[in-house]
């Protein structure tokens, strides 16, 4: 299974309550400032404390919830993050940012139908948010619309003079269009002006494989990873490439790492498990997809794997 980049909000004490309806006061805006400058210095725990005392001052504090979720999805725990921006959405409907990131946050669970949902909403209130596109576009690709993500794609690059839209994004857009080369050509530029874009090496490595290129897209997601910023699905596609090499203990050791960093990903557990199967670990791929199977429970592909070895 093969993915692609997510755009997710990143908070910025610039802007602090962005879409606001509430005004809070200061006493909650200093403790979130401080969160924020927890947060930036990486001080993930300390920023959280922070937050949650700006929660405790004013309970409509929905950046501060944001801002939870935001730590915990850029740590890969995407349920947790759903969580929290859950709560920021609750304490204010029309937070684009914090449906915006749900939606995100949804994708990179596999459950595309709930982000489609959640990013609709947060298109019709912002029509305008290249944010909430890119994650919309993504989303509905997944589930195979892609006639409703090319429409709106089309209403983006209507937004904006084609020399203004980044290079990931245009990437993106060539890809979409078939464009393979050009969509390869622009992935490496937006690498070259941001070597630590995670989602575009993803990006990359995921067009080289789809083209065949097994050991080029190897390469470009060893480097994602060499940039120590890389999460499960860097590992989660980088075993899905060994699968495909029939290199099946790399395989396996990629696979585990992503279901380490993300123990909630059913296709990285799907693809463990076929990593052990090759291996013939015929009672760990059982173990390794009965986990998927609790995650993804309709999913056939599982099932049926899970019936190819019952007299195993």
């Amino acid at each position: 299974m093969i993915f692609i980049g997510l755009f997710i909000f990143s908070p910025s004490t610039s802007k602090l309550f962005g879409q606001g309806l509430f005004d809070f006061g200061s006493e909650a805006t200093s403790q979130f400032n401080r969160g924020k400058l927890e947060q930036d210095a990486g001080k993930f725990k300390e920023a959280i404390k922070w937050y949650k005392k700006a929660i405790e001052t004013e309970p409509r504090h929905y950046e501060s919830y944001n801002n939870i979720g935001y730590i915990y999805a850029s740590n890969d725990y995407h349920n947790k993050a759903i969580e929290w921006y859950k709560k920021s959405i609750v304490a204010n409907p029309k937070f684009i940012n914090g449906l915006s990131n749900l939606g995100a946050s949804y994708i990179e669970l596999g459950k595309e139908k709930l982000a489609v949902d959640v990013l609709k909403k947060a298109r019709d209130l912002d029509p305008k948010s290249k944010l909430v596109a890119n994650n919309y576009i993504t989303a509905l690709q997944r589930i195979g619309k892609v006639s409703e993500s090319r429409e709106v794609l089309k209403a983006l690059k209507n937004q904006q003079d084609q020399s203004s839209i980044p290079a990931a994004q245009q990437a993106q857009q060539f890809r979409i269009d078939g464009k393979n080369d050009l969509a390869e050509k622009f992935y490496r530029e937006a690498i070259s002006q941001d070597p630590l874009d995670v989602s575009s090496y993803i990006n990359l490595g995921s067009l080289l494989m789809e083209k065949g290129d097994l050991d080029e897209a190897e390469k470009v997601f060893k480097k994602a990873i060499s940039t120590k910023k890389s999460g499960a699905v860097t590992h989660m596609n980088l075993g899905y490439l060994y699968l495909q090499k029939k290199k099946y203990s790399d395989a396996q050791i990629a696979s585990e790492v992503a279901v380490k960093l993300n123990p909630e990903s059913s296709t990285a557990w799907l693809n463990l498990g076929l990593s052990l199967v090759y291996q013939n670990k015929i009672n760990e791929a059982r173990s390794a997809w009965q986990r998927a199977l609790a995650l993804d429970s309709e999913n056939e592909q599982i099932i049926k794997n899970l019936k190819a070895i019952e007299s195993k």
